[in-house]
């Protein structure tokens, strides 16, 4: 009884020092699912920018408007959004553009 028992731990004790762990994928895990190809500019509150990062491969913008509670992604392609990024534009300069790390 003796020896099935030693041989038993022994059997899981080699076989726990084998097992690698790995990572499990579990896909694309980003903030925005669907983009917004429309932005009204005028009633924009704050842009905030999520870089790439370890579960999400794009770069996210993601708007905040002073009428509405929930955020919307917008695309980053979009006039308004290259405009506010850029800079020259002295009526944007009331929005806050934040930059996460």
């Amino acid at each position: 009884m003796d020896c099935k028992i030693a041989a038993i731990i022994y059997a899981a004790l080699l076989s726990a020092t084998l097992i690698q762990g790995a990572a499990v994928p579990r896909g694309n895990r980003c903030l925005c699912t669907k983009f917004s190809d429309k932005l009204n500019i005028k009633a924009m509150e704050k842009l905030e920018i999520y870089p790439r990062s370890s579960t999400c491969d794009n770069i996210e913008h993601i708007a905040m408007l002073k009428n509405r509670r929930l955020p919307i992604c917008v695309n980053p392609e979009l006039k308004e959004v290259k405009a506010l990024l850029g800079g020259r534009n002295q009526q944007l300069k009331h929005i806050k553009v934040i930059h996460h790390q």
